[in-house]
């Protein structure tokens, strides 16, 4: 679980900011990994957003197509399912 303890970090003019190494490590981020920043009633969340690898979803939609006809429609639903299962 996440330690109680809150650590400050300052917002940059370009808007960025920097998480504290201690909570990189903890939740496992590093360069390039994805956030998801989600406005709630109390402020800012923030939650990892693990995408499949560019292999996985070619793979994800090469099976549905051996099953038969993949239409746009149906590409875009796998991505949105792709998507929502990291949630």
């Amino acid at each position: 679980m996440a330690s109680d303890k809150p650590e400050v970090t300052t917002v940059t003019s370009k808007g960025q900011i920097t998480i504290p190494s201690k909570l990189r490590d903890q939740f496992g981020l590093e360069q390039g990994t994805k956030l998801m920043v989600v406005p709630t009633e109390y402020g800012l969340v923030l939650k990892k957003v693990d995408l499949p690898s560019i292999e996985e979803f070619q793979r994800r939609v090469e099976n549905r197509t051996n099953a038969g006809e993949t239409s746009l429609d149906e590409v875009t639903r796998l991505v949105h399912e792709a998507r929502s299962s990291d949630e």
